[in-house]
């Protein structure tokens, strides 16, 4: 005897199994596109440029580019992270981009600094020396 089947009923099995593997690619591929930058922290120690004692309670700036996914259809922006440094003069940013930064820096009684830096190795040390303000002429 031979028994009736619809099309329906051939094809479902068959698109259970295309839909995980569907699925399984677009992992593959999410994970291939997505934020493959390397990642450290960054070590701030925040000097006097005249006597070389830390300053404390210094504010901190640390911008970069948070790179933007093609795939997800993101956009790049610039990430701010903000902090004070501890009483010897430091502080610890932890996982930023390597990559292009800019640390400004500013303390009561000094100079503003702000600078542009490479993050190039893990844990790098970045130490600023601040200047008591110059007189106005």
């Amino acid at each position: 005897m031979l028994q009736r089947v619809s099309t329906q009923e051939c094809i479902r099995p068959h698109l259970h199994i295309a839909a995980r593997v569907l699925m399984v690619s677009l992992c593959f591929t999410w994970s291939a596109f997505g934020d493959e930058s390397e990642r450290t922290s960054v070590n701030v120690l925040v000097k006097d440029a005249e006597t070389g004692q830390p300053i404390m309670n210094a504010r901190l700036t640390l911008q970069f580019r948070q790179e933007g996914s093609k795939l997800k259809l993101k956009r790049s922006k610039t990430i701010s992270l903000n902090a004070k440094t501890n009483p010897q003069g430091r502080y610890k940013f932890v996982d930023i981009p390597k990559g292009t930064i800019r640390l400004m820096v500013i303390a009561d009684q000094r100079q503003t600094f702000g600078q542009e830096f490479e993050l190039e190795q893990d844990n790098q040390l970045i130490e600023v020396k601040l200047r008591k303000p110059q007189p106005l002429l």
